[in-house]
């Protein structure tokens, strides 16, 4: 066997040294990094100063004979920081002050720069070029946006989405079926969040509908997940059917949730026996929850019997779920006034029920002391 050699004091000293000397120089580069920046800030205050006051006129509409606008396109000693200083206004002001806005940024080639600024290799400039043409709001500018949904910067594909639904329905259906794209994954990267393509649809409006209906066919149980949650939030009720069976069979418990829910708003009254299947015991909790929510939604007195029966179930967050959902409509509510009153009510829905009316009674009686 042998020996190893013990580390000597002045080894460890040596080790100790450099780690302190490590430390100093990563704090010296903090420091020297945060003074660049405070020095750069001040430098960019001092030259839009003379700047300001005809910014502010443009952002509040105030310059009648666009003499500041047209004082703020020629000038030429800002450079940059006057372009991402009317970019930061436009996120800010809308109608006619941001239509000046946009004039200034084309006139001082704002715009082209960031048409170019697409190709760079930095993802933060491509993502700031693909902010500033979303902000446009200018149709003209969907292909270019559309294409970098497809960039290789997961944070480019996210600004990308929110630009294009800050189109709305002027983006057009392809648009649409682009963001629905961009919800997959790729080379084991994320795809765009659910919840940004969900709002980027919803703001396209009817010109998603065709898209979103073929997305809940897809392969990928995100995009379908997103394309059921869209379809009930957006009351596209062609998608109907489809959801229907995503509801039953999907075999994504998500997607499930996500298209029983939707069908609460968007389904028919031949859907609410369909939906008061998926009570059933051995379904999953979160399908039997959504279930129950999608069954307040649409209410009916097939609906309330369906939602009576699981008052008493021993999954306790689903009664209350299903006693909050009766409490949406008025034949709800008077079924759970009969079922606190009835003798023959089980102890535990008569706890789901004697809690919500609880609730009921508070609030009305907020509302008429209000």
């Amino acid at each position: 066997m042998i020996d190893q050699q013990p580390v000597t004091q002045g080894v460890l000293d040596e080790v100790l040294v450099a780690v302190l000397a490590l430390i100093g120089l990563l704090a010296l580069v903090v420091v020297v990094s945060r003074i660049r920046i405070r020095r750069n800030a001040v430098r960019t205050l001092e030259r839009l100063a003379p700047l300001r006051p005809d910014l502010l006129a443009v952002a509040a509409g105030e310059d009648e004979q666009g003499d500041a606008r047209r004082r703020l396109a020629g000038d030429r000693s800002a450079g940059p920081a006057l372009d991402r200083a009317v970019v930061d206004l436009l996120t800010k002001v809308r109608g006619a002050p941001a239509d000046a806005l946009v004039t200034v940024l084309r006139e001082r080639n704002g715009v082209a720069r960031a048409l170019d600024s697409l190709e760079a290799r930095s993802s933060v400039r491509r993502a700031r070029a693909t902010r500033t043409l979303g902000l446009l709001r200018d149709p003209a500018q969907v292909t270019d946006l559309v294409r970098m949904l497809d960039d290789r910067s997961g944070e480019v594909r996210i600004v990308a989405a929110r630009a294009v639904g800050a189109l709305g329905p002027r983006a057009g259906a392809s648009a649409a079926s682009a963001v629905l794209r961009a919800v997959r994954s790729r080379r084991s990267a994320p795809g765009v969040p659910a919840t940004v393509a969900m709002g980027t649809l919803t703001q396209l409006g009817v010109e998603a509908e065709a898209a979103v209906a073929v997305g809940l066919e897809d392969a990928d149980p995100g995009v379908r997940n997103v394309a059921a949650a869209v379809a009930g939030h957006s009351l596209f009720l062609s998608c109907a059917p489809r959801l229907a069976i995503l509801a039953a069979t999907d075999p994504d418990r998500t997607v499930r949730v996500s298209a029983t829910e939707a069908l609460g708003t968007v389904g028919r009254p031949g859907d609410v026996r369909a939906i008061a299947r998926l009570l059933a015991p051995d379904e999953p909790a979160s399908v039997r929850g959504a279930a129950a929510r999608a069954l307040g939604e649409m209410g009916g007195i097939h609906a309330v019997e369906a939602l009576l029966e699981v008052l008493a179930d021993d999954d306790r967050f689903l009664a209350v779920t299903a006693a909050n959902a009766l409490a949406q409509s008025g034949d709800g509510r008077g079924a759970l006034v009969l079922a606190a009153a009835d003798p023959d009510t089980p102890e535990s829905a008569r706890s789901a029920v004697t809690g919500v009316l609880q609730v009921l009674e508070l609030r009305d009686a907020t509302r008429g002391a209000g």
